[in-house]
């Protein structure tokens, strides 16, 4: 272990020293409808309890899109990246009631492409003047998100009124082309990631009260901070995935690397040469690794894409080792999403969309078990977005024309309707009210929350889409 990370061993254990309890918080993230880009910290963009629209229809559209995925830290309330529509330019994130699109704040302005954000449980811990526990510690509520190209933001309201939140600029480190992960040790959370020069930051913070033998309020502290866990030499282009103890980081130079978060050390080390061919032969790809990882439902597996090449690795969560190795022959564009496969014991099938010609796009569906291609479907035109996948394994995507499909498990189509933009970032869906719903941006600055019909008392899509349900994506 190099002297730096003994540094943060260090650091950390002092700030939790007085919080030994048992411990308040089991899962990083929130118990939300979609915390964090790609939905949880395996980056599945798979949605375990909602199935989408039978026959798709618009319940609400505003303009200003998304620049990438919107997140939902609560059923009904929306926040979407976005460049305002007039006026400054510079990015803010906007909210949204989730049923009627009613613009309910923003936040920003910032300089700079914004991240998803990555909602976040903390702690409170109720103490006395000498720092002891008087009550069990309760969650409390945090996020983190990229304010522009060169900082990042730790946001955490005070628990009391009248005393300052935590509103902490991490400036100097770009982070915009990373989505933030997330682990905790169930007393402070910590908050990590990768920003352009390299750097692993970890962040961390936690909330004590102090009360008096009344149980009156005499203090109110936050106590965070954050480290440079280590340097590595390229920039980071690929998402912090979780599962377990192990937080695993993609970067430019085709390393791949494990970090165990209850040592606070590296489990294990990969790159695109050893897990090729098994690092032999004569056609090892230089590549980088930049597409997002996810990982299988039972932790097991890393999917990991060197993108370029069209090469799509199974790695073992537990050593690194290569588990499969699938060639897609072309460049992969979207992807990887992992959902269930009803027709095959719900199986784990990896989605990904990959060049197919120059003006068009094929998804490609790998049994996660074991690399085996399951199909392939061409679609009409190219395609950028990452699938979005509900509870039955239906997918849905969107295209550089605006289609918006929706495609079943077993390569048959569902529906199609026409956006008129272009459609890039990954679709949220959640259950908004009891109703299915989807949130598609699409870049003629609009956003899309598509409901079923029947949801709707009028039965008209508003806003001139064209529905075409059935049997209308060619084969």
């Amino acid at each position: 272990m190099t002297m730096k990370r003994w540094m943060l061993v260090l650091a950390l254990a002092l700030c939790y020293a007085t919080a030994l309890t048992q411990p308040p918080i089991t899962d990083p993230l929130f118990d939300a409808p979609w915390p964090t880009w790609g939905r949880d910290m395996r980056r599945s963009h798979y949605v375990p309890d909602v199935a989408g629209p039978n026959t798709p229809a618009v319940r609400w559209f505003r303009i200003g899109g998304a620049l990438e995925e919107p997140a939902m830290p609560s059923p009904d309330e929306l926040w979407a990246p976005q460049h305002p529509s007039t006026g400054s330019r510079y990015t803010r994130y906007s909210f949204y009631n989730a049923s009627n699109g009613r613009l309910t704040g923003s936040f920003g302005p910032f300089w700079g492409q914004p991240s998803t954000p990555i909602f976040l449980n903390a702690a409170i811990f109720i103490v006395d003047s000498n720092g002891n526990l008087v009550l069990p510690p309760v969650p409390w509520n945090a996020l983190m998100l990229s304010g522009g190209q060169y900082e990042c933001l730790l946001f955490s309201p005070s628990p009391v009124l009248g005393y300052p939140d935590v509103f902490w600029t991490v400036r100097g480190f770009p982070a915009y082309r990373t989505s933030f992960g997330a682990f905790t040790d169930g007393n402070y959370i910590y908050p990590i990631f990768a920003d352009n020069f390299g750097n692993i930051i970890v962040l961390y913070l936690a909330w004590f009260v102090e009360v008096n033998d009344s149980f009156e309020i005499q203090d109110v502290i936050a106590d965070y901070g954050g480290v440079i866990f280590d340097q590595i030499p390229a920039a980071s282009l690929s998402t912090v995935s979780g599962a377990g103890n192990l937080m695993l980081l993609g970067f430019h130079n085709g390393l791949l690397l494990a970090l165990d978060t209850t040592v606070l050390d590296y489990a294990w080390f990969t790159d695109i040469a050893t897990l090729s061919d098994n690092g032999s032969g004569p056609e090892v790809p230089s590549d980088a690794f930049d597409r997002p990882i996810a990982i299988t439902s039972n932790g097991q597996t890393a999917i990991v894409c060197a993108s370029n090449s069209g090469r799509v690795y199974g790695v073992a969560m537990a050593d690194g080792s290569r588990q499969w190795e699938y060639q897609a022959g072309k460049a992969i564009m979207g992807g990887p999403s992992i959902g269930p496969d009803p027709n095959n014991g719900n199986e784990d099938t990896v989605y990904i969309v990959v060049r197919h010609s120059p003006s068009q796009n094929a998804i490609h569906a790998i049994r996660a078990s074991d690399g085996t291609l399951k199909w392939v479907r061409v679609l009409p035109n190219v395609s950028r977005c990452t699938p979005t996948i509900d509870q039955n394994g239906v997918l849905y995507i969107g295209d550089e024309r605006g289609f918006f499909y929706a495609i079943n498990p077993n390569n048959t189509p569902k529906w199609q309707m026409y956006l008129g933009a272009p459609i890039r970032v990954a679709p949220v869906l959640a259950d908004v009210g009891g109703v299915a719903t989807l949130f598609v941006a699409a870049s003629n600055r609009y956003l899309y929350a598509i409901v079923d019909q029947s949801a709707l008392s009028t039965g008209i899509t508003p806003g001139g889409v064209v529905r075409t349900p059935g049997g209308v994506i060619p084969r």
